[in-house]
């Protein structure tokens, strides 16, 4: 229990022992490991290095060593450079509205001192050698001459060995690393030009050349070999450029996105917020993507002197920098080419003359990984994706059928996929180019070629991004059918499914329904959206309550959770079967979407599966 000073003790007020303020200083800028590293390359950028080398030991707690070949730091001025507040980077209060280095507090280097064993050398390129300096717990122990490559070398030894609660606090070795890994991997792309190396508890993390690209430098270090989106956006005050994952890279964390503000490497909720949304539904819930997205604004627009860390900062036009970020990606992503691809095994190993490319080698995969050729699972997939029903051309004219029955169309009644007359224009403006309907599996995706590739549509979740756009387009109209019961029915909800009603009682009614507080909890419906008639009313408007309130707490707006919900349970399930005219019409319709391929909970509506695929898992490459 904490005891009040008697009031009338006396407290004298003195300045704080120099290495106290220092380790005061420490317990902000660094916090970690990785806060050492990010201060110490940052350094080495603001001297001109074009190559820097990072090598840990131990997590950073052993050892932090930087290397690069900078303009180095004169003799008169090393005990200097750790002087608390001494920094070359800016000279006056004005500055810091113009500022373009990454350093200008003059805090880290004493910060650093003050709670580990470090050790500098530094020679600056016209000197004869360089100098040596060593501080201990912020202690200066020698300064002397000592042989050196032009440039700096700083080694920080046992950090936090003076501080032990600091260090008791630190997160095991492995979240310690994974920090180190995200600061390094970002110091290495914001600058891109640049050379890095980074060697992590005797591994050898990356090794990265000068002279790279922004796309090589993105590609190279989050995902190789995979395809990544060009985003870019210019006005007279903003820049942006940047690269982002298709949807089915996106990971389970934001680990893998990396945002910059004037070459700055940055953390912010509002332009993280921005690039998500840009993938609409692209995303499954729980799912984030991968990318860099770097910003160059007005630096008289921005304040970086928030943090002593100087990874928060504030934008005067933060609205407006959301915005572009978000218009930026979601007009990236409105492109052809972001559908996911099936990536087959490698079935055979090594290499095969033309000769035997008919004779399968001994140890070849099978088409289902795990089970021969001859199993039934595999008999049957073999069966169906070799059947060519009609060979109908998604996208062009369908010609009528004989007999009583009318064009395929979706009816904009029901959203039921039917055969019958109508009278409505049909609309065969389809994509060019032939796709066409070769087969379905399990009687949930059907199976479609172009050219060479073939594509596997779910008809679960095509059905549902064609009915939840046409719902969003009825809510916007305002037009929506319902379907009268013939008897109203009564649902009591839980308090938290009431209050979700409640909020959307208004948006319910705009959607079709018809239902009314009738005491206490319990809900009077008289009428469902025509999408759902054929449904259990009772079963159906809980679930609906649920999904809504699941939507809603997931970040998506009202208008949104009610039509991804109705399309959802409106939309033809797993087993229901669809005639030939059926599934290429409902192609159709999937493919005049604005967002095409993936259904609103972000789950794809497309895969892919290239000719190259198929032949390396059957050993014909």
């Amino acid at each position: 229990m904490a005891v009040s000073p008697d009031k009338h003790t006396k407290r004298w007020i003195r300045p704080l022992p120099k290495q106290v303020i220092n380790k005061i200083a420490a317990g902000e800028v660094v916090e970690r490991p990785a806060s050492v590293v990010k201060e110490l390359v940052e350094n080495s950028i603001d001297a001109g290095s074009d190559r820097i080398d990072i090598i840990i030991e131990k997590s950073g707690t052993k050892l932090i060593k930087i290397v690069d070949n900078g303009a180095g730091i004169e003799k008169d001025q090393m005990e200097i450079a750790f002087a608390r507040h001494a920094t070359s980077k800016i000279s006056s209060f004005q500055d810091l509205d113009n500022l373009h280095s990454y350093g200008f507090r003059g805090e880290a280097l004493p910060s650093i001192a003050s709670v580990s064993r470090l050790r500098m050398v530094s020679r600056v390129a016209d000197a004869d050698s360089g100098y040596e300096i060593i501080f201990e717990g912020g202690v200066l122990k020698s300064l002397k001459p000592i042989a050196a490559a032009p440039g700096t070398v700083i080694e920080v030894e046992n950090l936090f060995f003076n501080t032990p609660a600091r260090r008791k606090f630190l997160k095991s070795e492995s979240t310690e690393s994974r920090h180190i890994s995200r600061i390094a991997t970002a110091m290495a792309i914001g600058r891109f030009d640049l050379a890095f190396s980074l060697n992590l508890n005797s591994r050898s993390i990356f090794s990265l050349p000068t002279g790279s690209s922004l796309r090589e430098r993105v590609s190279g270090i989050l995902a190789p070999n995979k395809k990544f989106v060009s985003v870019s956006f210019q006005s007279d005050k903003t820049t942006l450029e940047g690269f982002i994952g298709v949807p089915e890279l996106a990971q389970n964390n934001r680990y893998g996105l990396y945002l910059f503000i004037n070459n700055r490497f940055i953390y912010s909720a509002t332009f993280s917020h921005a690039l998500k949304a840009g993938y609409e539904e692209l995303l499954p819930g729980g799912k984030f993507p991968i990318g860099t997205l770097l910003l160059t604004v007005d630096p008289a627009e921005i304040d970086v002197n928030v943090h002593p860390t100087k990874t928060e900062v504030r934008l005067s036009n933060e609205r407006e920098i959301h915005d572009i970020i978000f218009r930026a990606v979601r007009d990236a992503l409105r492109q052809d080419g972001i559908i996911p691809s099936f990536r087959a095994g490698h079935g055979f190993a090594g290499s095969r003359s033309s000769g035997d490319a008919s004779r399968p080698r001994p140890g070849a995969s099978s088409v289902i990984p795990g089970i021969g050729v001859n199993h039934p699972a595999n008999t049957e997939f073999l069966s169906q994706l070799y059947r060519h029903p009609d060979n109908i051309e998604i996208g062009q004219p369908i010609a009528e059928p004989s007999g009583e029955h009318g064009t395929v169309r979706v009816d904009t009644h029901t959203g039921e996929i039917i055969e019958g007359p109508t009278t409505e224009p049909a609309d065969h403006t389809g994509p060019s180019g032939g796709f066409r309907l070769v087969g379905r599996f399990a009687d949930l995706y059907l199976l479609l070629q172009s050219g060479e590739d073939l594509y596997i549509v779910d008809q679960h979740t095509a059905h549902e991004r064609v009915l939840y756009e046409q719902t969003l387009e009825r809510v916007d109209r305002q037009s929506a059918d319902s379907q009268q019961l013939l008897f109203p029915v009564q649902i009591e909800l839980s308090p938290v499914q009431f209050a979700v009603f409640e909020d959307s009682t208004e948006l319910l009614t705009i959607c079709g329904f018809s239902a009314a507080a009738f005491g206490g909890r319990t809900v009077n419906i008289n009428a469902v959206p025509a999408l759902l008639s054929k449904k259990s009313p009772e079963r159906l408007f809980g679930k609906i309550i649920d999904d809504i309130a699941s939507l809603r707490k997931a970040g998506l707006d009202l208008k949104k959770a009610v039509a991804q919900s109705i399309a959802c349970r409106a939309a033809v399930m797993s087993g229901d079967r669809l005639t030939d005219r059926e599934a290429t019409h409902l192609l159709d319709c999937l493919l005049q979407c604005d967002n095409k391929y993936s259904c609103p909970h972000g789950r794809p509506t497309f895969i892919k599966i290239t000719r190259q695929d198929l032949d390396r898992q059957f050993g014909r490459e």
